[in-house]
């Protein structure tokens, strides 16, 4: 769902006259109508890697990966609008003779938005190729694909009708005349992607990719006899990885996503400081600073400490919306671990190269 007409619909359920109630009610109307959901969106793009690109599963040093992210935001406005997501990565099979290998994941995505609990839970199951393109391992492509299931639901109950309205304030206990039919529904989807990797010398590093979810167009409709087919979300990123002294890295990066008509531009830079780069002992720093257009300053303070890697963002919203939220607009974590199986590089470097 656009979560500007969920911001606007929560202000409308906090505010009780009967005028306020019957847009509220056609808001809902509309919504039902055609529901062309927005899928969970993260600050921290980079460090959710299967809502990235399916080509970026098990696309690791190590040979197991976990994941877990966390976004809280808008709680100064209205009800917090709450995602999750957790994963987990694995390279499967091995091909020395062609110098590529099979990655295995899993996903759970659950989001949350409102005063009415619009929600989605999602279970997927993503695979990915990784191809070396030369004995260097300096260039490397990788395809993915996912298929997911997918769960949408909304709680009437939690809302308030025009005939709820006593003359002075709104009772939810008082019944209402509405029927709505449909308060959840399944769907399937699937997803592709590919990503390219190059190091052209130790000195830089570029990853780029790009991404198409929900190929299939699933039906979003609340309403038995309509139909609202989910928009495809194409998603497009890039990164640089700039070496410039041997402990100081800056990683400048932009990412594009787009649904139908809404699109997200989020671009900034990140500065990297490898204090201990001895894999028994491995520590790094890093802060960053991004901005997602129209919307809001970003935050980041990371640290990597062994093969655990953290990170915390904070969105200052700089919309049109900050004279309500008073700049306060969401905090986010993302944890990752890598596990290793067999023999271990002697440093664990933020690119993985080489993977081989």
């Amino acid at each position: 769902m656009d979560r500007d007409i969920e911001k606007h619909i929560n202000n409308y359920i906090t505010y009780k006259p009967p005028k306020m109630q019957a847009i509220l009610f056609l808001l809902i109307l509309i919504i039902s109508l055609q529901l062309d959901a927005q899928d969970i969106h993260y600050s921290q793009y980079y460090n959710s890697n299967l809502n990235l690109n399916p080509a970026l599963t098990a696309y690791t040093q190590a040979s197991y990966r976990f994941s877990l992210n966390n976004r809280n935001q808008w709680s100064s406005v209205s009800i917090p609008f709450k995602s999750l997501s957790a994963s987990m990565e694995a390279k499967v099979f091995h091909f020395q003779h062609n110098r590529s290998y099979l990655g295995l994941g899993i996903l759970f995505n659950k989001d949350e938005a409102g005063d009415s609990k619009y929600g989605t839970t999602q279970l997927a199951i993503s695979s990915s190729w990784i191809k070396s393109l030369n004995r260097k391992n300096s260039s490397l492509l990788s395809v993915g694909l996912q298929a997911a299931f997918y769960q949408r639901s909304i709680d009437y109950t939690k809302l308030y009708f025009p005939e709820q309205w006593n003359g002075t304030s709104s009772n939810i206990n008082y019944g209402n005349s509405e029927n709505f039919k449909v308060n959840q529904f399944n769907f399937f989807d699937v997803s592709m992607g590919i990503h390219w990797f190059w190091a052209p010398n130790n000195k830089l590093k570029f990853n780029t990719g790009f991404s198409a979810w929900h190929l299939n167009r699933p039906n979003q409709s609340l309403m038995e006899d309509k139909n609202a087919l989910l928009y495809i979300k194409y998603q497009s990123y890039c990164n640089i990885r700039i070496k410039t002294t041997q402990v100081f890295d800056l990683l400048p990066s932009i990412f594009i996503s787009k649904q139908g008509p809404y699109y997200e531009i989020i671009a900034g830079i990140r500065f990297y400081n490898k204090i201990q780069q001895q894999r028994k002992h491995y520590f790094a720093l890093s802060t960053g600073l991004y901005l997602r257009s129209n919307d809001a300053l970003i935050l980041f303070l990371g640290m990597d400490y062994k093969t655990i890697k953290i990170g915390a963002t904070y969105d200052i919203n700089i919309s049109s919306l900050s004279v309500a939220s008073h700049y306060m607009g969401g905090m986010e974590l993302s944890l990752q671990w890598q596990l290793f199986k067999g023999s271990r590089p002697k440093k664990i470097t933020p690119t993985p190269c080489p993977i081989f």
